[in-house]
């Protein structure tokens, strides 16, 4: 059987804020990545997601910042896909919360869209700009801590649990 090389020469990874990008014929380390910050409330992993579109590596990350109110937040990172170059972050407002609410990220058509509480903001997958920001109609979700799915023709968004 003939060997070939992969479409997608890395293989990206994520977990507890940090990525990673390995060669995918030889499984060699290419570059890291860690998130700066904090974990969220409580003794768990930080919520980390990857997804790559377009020789870029979007990342979807919880966190937490205060010591006795906690207030959750999630940030919205773009790396470069070859080298692990942070390109652009955003950082969705942070509520007062005693655990991570959970997020969804979409990536499709040059824009990536972030779901976290009852916010929905889009974003320019180049430049990281904000496109538009508006709380939706499915409201916060009380002590449930919902996350709101999206989807679009051809693509859906990805939680961040």
């Amino acid at each position: 059987m003939a060997s070939s090389l992969p479409p997608s020469p890395l293989l990206v990874t994520a977990f507890n804020g940090l990525v990673a990008a390995y060669d995918r014929a030889t499984g060699d380390t290419q570059w890291t990545f860690a998130v700066p910050g904090k974990s969220v409330p409580g003794v768990r992993a930080r919520p980390t997601h990857v997804e790559v579109h377009d020789e870029r590596v979007f990342v979807l990350v919880g966190g937490a910042e205060g010591t006795f109110t906690k207030n959750s937040f999630v940030e919205l990172l773009a790396l470069d896909y070859h080298a692990g170059r942070l390109l652009w972050t955003q950082r969705l407002e942070s509520r007062p919360s005693p655990q991570f609410p959970g997020a969804q990220m979409l990536v499709e058509g040059g824009q990536v869209i972030v779901a976290s509480f009852d916010v929905l903001a889009a974003f320019d997958a180049d430049s990281g700009r904000v496109q538009w920001s508006r709380v939706s109609e499915h409201g916060d979700g009380g002590l449930h801590l919902p996350t709101l799915d999206m989807g679009v023709h051809g693509a859906r968004s990805r939680p961040l649990t």
